[in-house]
């Protein structure tokens, strides 16, 4: 009986354990590079490389475009939440509005009015020269 109490006890205390990721969730405020956009609207097409700038304050995220040839609107006041397998996404999201944060990529594809936000990028020491 003792030792039933024991290993109840022993995998209670392994599967209620968190995530070291998801409970520090520090590696996602940084910048991610080599990204490409593409922000169509009625008349204005850009495509783009540079730097994504990510910054947080609570769970309310911006995104800032930095590096490219003309200038990109930020993505503001975006709430994340943490899901399974280490990965932040917006919350209430859609097919035409999501945003997926991972340590190592950042991928956006998101639409207000008549702009929309196609970016996929890459964590600078994920990339492999």
């Amino acid at each position: 009986m003792k030792n039933i109490i024991v290993i109840a006890s022993l995998f209670i205390f392994l599967f209620s354990c968190n995530n070291e990721d998801d409970v520090s969730n520090t590696i996602y405020k940084d910048k991610y590079e080599r990204y490409i956009v593409y922000k169509d609207s009625i008349n204005d097409t850009i495509k783009g490389n540079g730097v994504v700038r990510v910054s947080q304050k609570n769970n309310v995220y911006k995104f800032d475009f930095e590096g490219t040839s003309k200038a990109i609107k930020s993505l503001e006041n975006i709430e994340m939440e943490m899901t399974g397998g280490n990965t932040l996404r917006n919350v209430d999201w859609t097919p035409s509005k999501i945003i997926m944060m991972t340590k190592d990529s950042l991928n956006i594809s998101y639409q207000i009015k008549n702009e929309t936000w196609f970016v996929s990028g890459l964590k600078k020491d994920s990339i492999k020269k």
